[in-house]
């Protein structure tokens, strides 16, 4: 009964989020009431405060559910892990580029805004790097797995090429929300294209170091 109660409790979390969701893509972030995402989500307003007790927390929650998702596909990724080492990687940081270039950039650019201006810019920091320290340790298993399959340069740290690769795709993210018509397409190409560069630098260091 528990488990029942537990899990409804979770799905009412998602409706909530997902209607807050729509609304901020749609109508701006200041445009959206707490009373608007709760018509939304066809639950009393009493019932949103009780499960985020303000805007900020409703849009924390929602990055940290598309961080679920961009996890549970990395997730799939590693279990039908292709051998070339420069394909699985450039496949889990398409899923990770994919997830965050399906959102418009206008939108992002405001929702950062509103949640440093909201959360106050410390604690923001704290939650999203402990975001992207999932998606860290995710690539971290990816690259621990190809290096013991000896898919990588046998002294090559994995730590050290996790955040190798990992800044790629962070830079890409910048371009995608800074520069007006970089698009979701030209980021898969410039992490893809980088990944490539990166794996050709590993292999090249490997090789200067055996003379």
């Amino acid at each position: 009964m528990t488990g029942l109660r537990e899990r409804k409790k979770q799905e009412l979390r998602h409706r909530i989020i997902q209607a807050a969701a729509r609304l901020f893509a749609a109508n701006g972030l200041d445009a959206t009431t707490m009373d608007d995402v709760a018509v939304a989500a066809d639950v009393s307003v009493a019932t949103v405060y009780n499960y985020f007790g303000s805007k900020s927390a409703l849009l924390l929650a929602g990055v940290g559910e598309e961080t679920d998702e961009m996890i549970r596909l990395g997730e799939e990724v590693l279990a039908r892990q292709d051998s070339n080492p420069v394909r699985a990687v450039q496949r889990l940081l398409g899923v990770y580029s994919d997830q965050f270039t399906a959102w418009d950039p206008g939108f992002l650019r405001e929702l950062l805004g509103a949640l440093f201006q909201r959360t106050g810019g410390e604690d923001l920091t704290t939650e999203l790097v402990a975001m992207d320290q999932r998606l860290i340790d995710q690539m971290v298993m990816l690259l621990t797995d190809l290096h013991a399959d000896e898919k990588l340069p046998p002294d090559v740290e994995v730590y050290d090429a996790t955040m190798l690769l990992f800044s790629i795709f962070v830079v890409q993210l910048f371009m995608f929300l800074s520069i007006d018509g970089f698009t979701a397409e030209d980021v898969r190409k410039q992490v893809d294209r980088q990944v490539e560069l990166a794996f050709s630098g590993l292999s090249n260091n490997q090789k200067a170091k055996a003379r």
